[in-house]
């Protein structure tokens, strides 16, 4: 007994030592990450993960349901694009079609009332809200220093001197941010999982400088939201809900994850929402920057998000990035469209007057003409759904 006592109590101490060294290098968060991923049966994180962490509220205001077109209700998949959809595990599936609700399905459990983490989609309402802060005159030029709405940023270091609005929008400041999924190490997972996500993206270095190379970095969605945060005072829940989810009349109560309790919120990521409502920003950029003819963001903003970043893009001018928004083509038709780790996209196709937005547990790496292959399968199933015809009453 003593021996089995001794055992646990050296065990008890490695694991005191670990975590303890774990702290002082920084890398900390690897105790939350296990904790929710590999101690539940998980290998990284899942949409379902908003109670794991800290959150705060955003409330609906007057709610305002999508017309329902003729063909709802009366639209079912084929066997074929069931096996679309299971095969990257689609839990929501949403197409609206001429500003009304064409067709949704859900599937294993998840229903019209779930809620979702948007992942990386969150970066497009970043966006959104930026183009508010513009149309408010809180912001008068995107080529404005980045210092000069938080100062501390420049104090950091130096070489965040030269770096813009309009950099971190485009994704090309230069920072040094480990951008990946997969890495435990990395500093996405460090946003995620860890309790310092606004000093993590602001102790950013320089790798090179800023304006040249797109460079895909979650980091600079934080810094953009802190500036936004900072120009109004107020929080980034307390933003979304007061300048898009009640104008834009959201159904369900959406939530924004945060680093701790009384901490920052995780604004390159973890806004949970329905699928039904994610599909709202989808609606407003059909409409160019309105909604139901209120301008909510200013027209030249709006075009300009959805126009590449004149950038370098692995040493050919950049053609898939705007503002916080992902560009493409199919059929020779453009469309932008918002993108999150696990395949959660919110996807605009303005010639066809299509928002389809897609939920669930797998994305598809492979990216034929930058565009990843899954999203082109979902757009195909949107665009079949939407283009039978409204079936015949019965005489």
């Amino acid at each position: 007994m003593r021996i089995l006592l001794k055992f646990i109590l050296w065990i008890i101490a490695i694991l005191i030592v670990l975590i303890a060294l774990l702290e002082v290098t920084g890398n900390g968060h690897i105790v939350s990450g296990l904790r929710f991923t590999y101690l539940i049966g998980r290998s990284g994180p899942e949409i379902d993960d908003r109670n794991f962490f800290p959150f705060d509220t955003i409330a609906t205001g007057t709610p305002q349901p999508w017309p329902t077109s003729k063909q709802y209700g009366q639209l079912a998949l084929s066997d074929e694009q069931v096996r679309t959809l299971a095969q990257w595990h689609t839990v929501g599936f949403v197409v609206i079609k001429d500003d009304s609700l064409l067709f949704e399905e859900y599937f294993n459990g998840w229903r019209d009332d779930s809620v979702s983490n948007s992942f990386s989609m969150a970066k497009s309402w970043v966006s959104v809200l930026t183009g508010i802060a513009l149309k408010e005159g809180k912001i008068n030029n995107l080529h404005t220093p980045v210092g000069q709405y938080l100062p501390e940023f420049d104090a950091i270091d130096p070489c965040h001197k030269d770096i813009t609005l309009w950099n971190l929008l485009t994704m090309s400041t230069g920072l040094d941010w480990s951008e990946s999924g997969a890495n435990p190490f990395s500093d996405n997972a460090k946003g995620y999982y860890g309790k310092h996500v606004r000093k993590l993206a602001m102790d950013q270095p320089c790798r090179e400088a800023p304006g040249k190379e797109f460079d895909y970095i979650s980091g600079s969605t934080q810094i953009m939201a802190d500036v936004l945060q900072k120009l109004y005072g107020a929080p980034l829940n307390k933003l979304v809900e007061e300048k898009l989810w009640k104008p834009l009349g959201a159904e369900h109560t959406a939530y924004w994850g945060k680093d701790r309790k009384d901490g920052d919120f995780k604004a390159f990521c973890c806004l949970y929402a329905t699928a039904r409502d994610f599909a709202r920003i989808g609606q407003l950029w059909l409409d160019s920057g309105e909604w139901k003819g209120t301008r909510i963001v200013p027209l030249d903003y709006w075009k300009e998000s959805i126009t590449p970043a004149t950038l370098m893009d692995d040493r050919k001018p950049n053609q898939r990035y705007g503002f916080y928004w992902w560009l493409g083509s199919v059929d020779s038709m453009p469309f932008y469209y918002c993108r999150g780790f696990r395949g959660e996209y919110t996807v605009v196709l303005p010639q066809e007057h299509l928002v389809m937005v897609r939920t669930g547990m797998i994305h598809e790496d492979r990216t034929p003409d930058l565009v990843p292959e899954d999203v082109l399968a979902y757009i195909g199933v949107a665009r079949e759904l939407a283009r039978k015809p409204v079936p015949s009453a019965i005489p």
